[in-house]
């Protein structure tokens, strides 16, 4: 198991990731960010213009992939 760190760049300031989480994969850590990337996505307050990127960084510091949110839904629809 190694860990995985998901650090997060939103209006031009970097929120660190401190804990980071493990997994057994390089692979099923990408799988993570990308559902921390579509968390935030759908998130009614995100905002498209933030210019936020999800990175996933192993536990030597490299960076294995970035994801840039591109879209986000506004307003979700009421349950």
């Amino acid at each position: 198991m190694r860990r995985y760190y998901f650090p997060i760049f939103h209006n031009g300031e970097a929120q660190t990731d401190q804990v980071g989480e493990l997994f057994g994969a390089a692979e099923l850590a990408v799988q993570h960010g990308a559902r921390i990337a579509r968390d935030i996505a759908s998130d009614p307050d995100y905002d498209p213009g933030a210019g936020t990127i999800v990175i996933v960084v192993d536990d030597s510091g490299a960076e294995i992939e970035r994801r840039e949110l591109r879209g986000g839904r506004k307003g979700r629809a009421p349950r």
